[in-house]
C-alpha cells in the first residue's frame, strides 16, 4: 500500500485535516514542498491561520489525488514529531534496538510474521487504531514487507470510502 493510499484508507478528509493541524509551520511547509506544492501566498494579505487552512486543504487534496511524496512526508513528520511513542512502543515490543523510535534495521523482515502481528495487535490496543494502522502500513511500505497485507485487524480500522458527490441535473 503506497503512502497516499495509506492516508486515504485510514483517515477521512476531516481526520487528515486534524493531523495536518498538529504540524508546525516548518513541518507543514516541508510536507507541501515534498509534494511539489508551492507555498508562496497570493498577493492578497491573509492571516496566518487562513494561510495554514489553505495549505492544509491543498495537502488533503493532493493526497486524495494520489500524491505519494506529499503523503509520505506527512506520515514521516506526523509520526516522528507527534507520535514518537507509537514507534518506540512497537520497536520495544519487537526487541529492536533503536534511538528514540528510529532505526535503520529492516525489522519486519527479521521478525516472524506472527511476532510482527502479535506486537502490532498490542499497539492497536494501546494507541489510536487509525494512527497505528497508518504507521504499520507505512513501515511495511518502507521495508517492502507484506506482513500486514490482508491482516483483519488493520482492515477493520479502514474508513469507509466517501461516495462521490452527485449532482441532480435534469
Amino acid at each position: 500500500m503506497n503512502p497516499a493510499v495509506i492516508c486515504t484508507t485510514f483517515f477521512d478528509a476531516a481526520r487528515l485535516t486534524t493531523l495536518i493541524g498538529e504540524l508546525s509551520v516548518p513541518q507543514l511547509k516541508a510536507v507541501l514542498k515534498s509534494g511539489g506544492i508551492k507555498i508562496k501566498s497570493s498577493a492578497t494579505v491573509i492571516s496566518p491561520s487562513r494561510r495554514r487552512a489553505q495549505w492544509g486543504q491543498q495537502a488533503v487534496q493532493a493526497i486524495g489525488a494520489g500524491n505519494d511524496e506529499l503523503a509520505a512526508e506527512l506520515l514521516q513528520q506526523f509520526l516522528l514529531q507527534h507520535r514518537r511513542q507509537l514507534l518506540i512502543d512497537y520497536l520495544d515490543a519487537l526487541g529492536v534496538k533503536h534511538n528514540a523510535g528510529e532505526t535503520d534495521q529492516g525489522f519486519l523482515s527479521s521478525a516472524s510474521a506472527e511476532r510482527a502481528r502479535e506486537c502490532a495487535a498490542l499497539l492497536l490496543a494501546r494507541h489510536d487504531p487509525a494512527e497505528t494502522a497508518a504507521y504499520l502500513s507505512y513501515i511495511a511500505f518502507q521495508q517492502r514487507s507484506t506482513v500486514f497485507e490482508g491482516w483483519a485487524p488493520l482492515l477493520r480500522v479502514a474508513v469507509a470510502p466517501t461516495p462521490p458527490a452527485t449532482t441532480d441535473q435534469p
